[in-house]
């Protein structure tokens, strides 16, 4: 009963939201979405409390952009004191521009093309490239080229396989200790890295050890579902000392601590 009720809140939170902006065709794509899990969305320009968006046909984008969209995530993030955000495994960059509107500096990494391309336009249509940088690549343990099962109706579920199929496509992955040196941050700045890569949250903490040994003040949000929270926290364990704790379902916290 208690699910049921939530349920119902979300969803209640969700028709707000497009009401609020307008956004009509949005509510009878998500009802249909729910019942057969499919996206019938022409794609368009559409607006919510994250700011304006392209978004694609077919796709879950209209979902996506909806501020109640993982919005016990979006509550940890207000209340948390912090400068500059991390935004891996971006998809169509929406919490990168939400938190641009704030006047928060964000970098943005997303190694599929045709999300990292949204994220570019979305930048643009914004004016935020003040702002928000995007980077088309992956963040893992090392330097490679990997294949990544693309899922076209839930872009964001796009991930790492083994082998090259007619439905996988080859991006590029860093670590991001390789690359952390060139955004010109010192020590001292506050850090809040949200990290959604479907299953690689192990490597890319591998490949950032450097990264979390530098900074003093830092905050992840962690997918932890396919993962398992336990690898993940002991991995981060044998780096740094952190506090843990759960944002929702599927994601938890880790703050370094000093």
């Amino acid at each position: 009963m208690k699910y049921l009720i939530n349920r119902v809140q979300v969803y209640s939170l969700y028709f707000l939201e497009y009401i609020k902006h307008g956004e009509w065709a949005a509510i009878p794509n998500a009802f249909l979405y729910m019942f057969t899990r499919k996206s019938y969305a022409n794609g368009k320009q559409m607006t919510s409390s994250m700011g304006k968006f392209e978004t694609r046909k077919g796709t879950l984008d209209f979902q996506y952009i909806n501020y109640a969209y993982e919005i016990e995530i979006k509550h940890f993030i207000e209340k948390h004191p912090f400068e500059v955000f991390f935004d891996i495994g971006a998809c169509l960059g929406e919490y990168s521009i939400w938190l641009g509107h704030k006047g928060y500096t964000c970098l943005a990494f997303e190694p599929v093309k045709e999300s990292y391309d949204m994220i570019a336009k979305n930048i643009e249509l914004n004016q935020l490239t003040h702002k928000v940088k995007a980077f088309n690549y992956g963040l893992g343990r090392e330097h490679s080229i990997e294949h990544f099962q693309l899922n076209h109706t839930n872009p964001g579920a796009s991930k790492r396989v083994e082998k090259s199929t007619s439905e996988t496509r080859k991006f590029e992955i860093n670590a991001l200790d390789d690359v952390f040196n060139g955004f010109g941050l010192n020590p001292k700045t506050k850090i809040l890295v949200k990290i959604d890569v479907e299953g690689m949250e192990v490597e890319m903490i591998k490949g950032a050890q450097k990264f979390f040994q530098y900074f003093d003040n830092i905050t992840l949000i962690i997918e932890e579902k396919l993962s398992g929270e336990s690898m993940i926290r002991d991995t981060l364990s044998n780096i740094c000392q952190f506090e843990y704790g759960h944002v929702d379902n599927f994601n938890i916290y880790a703050r370094k601590l000093s």
